[in-house]
């Protein structure tokens, strides 16, 4: 029986096989692999045709925003934890067997996060995300987690009632929301490592800045208890 549902927004990521590639070489091999595929003229099938055999990933093919890829995914999930993961992501080995340890001896846990660390190190890069692994692990010291969707997992429960959001931020305003079903944990021993596009290059850092003010905007309010003036009713009906 399947334990982990990998669900993957995807749009024309030429990393989607590295990520895939780790999917393979996981020492636990009870998942399901789910991408939700945004792409012109749909060059993830190509991709993912190498992996049919080993992964047999679902491939669906939706033009719609990040979160709305989250939410068709986990609808569309067969197992009791979901892991949200970007396309530029690539999961140790051992990443799956690590978290439902996890999530076994931790029943009120509804979501887990994981420090994140740059697949190719620079000073640039080295700085900003020691920056936010000291920021998402301070937030959950505060009891406010900020669990960021580049690899973010989550019991699949709570999707019964919640769901994202299609805006920047919408991660955060998520993992405040849905604390009130239970506990986050910041995993600090299971390193998630991304390509550090946006920091790669000095010339990058004032393009890319903007697209995480909302983001940090978004922390603060959560901070000051504001957070919810920003999420709409999210309930479901049940059919």
């Amino acid at each position: 029986m399947q334990k982990i549902s990998f669900i993957i927004p995807h749009k024309d990521d030429p990393l989607l096989g590295r990520l895939l590639s780790s999917l393979n070489k996981q020492t636990r091999k009870d998942f399901e692999v789910i991408i939700v595929d945004a792409s012109d003229d749909n060059p993830g099938l190509k991709t993912t045709s190498k992996w049919i055999k080993s992964l047999n990933p679902k491939v669906i093919f939706a033009k719609c925003g990040r979160g709305t890829a989250r939410n068709i995914g986990a609808k569309l999930s067969k197992t009791d934890i979901l892991v949200f993961v970007d396309a530029d992501v690539v999961l140790p080995e051992n990443f799956a067997e690590d978290l439902l340890e996890v999530f076994t001896k931790n029943s009120g846990l509804v979501a887990v996060g994981f420090p994140i660390y740059p697949t190719k190190i620079n000073k640039i890069s080295r700085i900003f995300y020691s920056f936010l692994r000291f920021l998402d692990g301070f937030s959950y010291r505060y009891g406010k987690p900020r669990i960021p969707t580049t690899c973010a997992a989550y019991r699949r429960s709570i999707f019964q009632t919640r769901f994202f959001l299609d805006l920047i931020g919408e991660d955060v305003l998520f993992s405040a929301d849905i604390m009130k079903y239970g506990e986050a944990l910041f995993a600090e021993h299971i390193r998630v490592f991304e390509e550090p596009r946006r920091w790669d290059e000095g010339s990058k850092i004032l393009k890319n800045f903007w697209h995480y003010i909302p983001a940090y905007i978004a922390n603060l309010m959560i901070i000051l208890g504001l957070h919810n003036l920003m999420m709409p009713t999210q309930e479901i009906k049940k059919t």
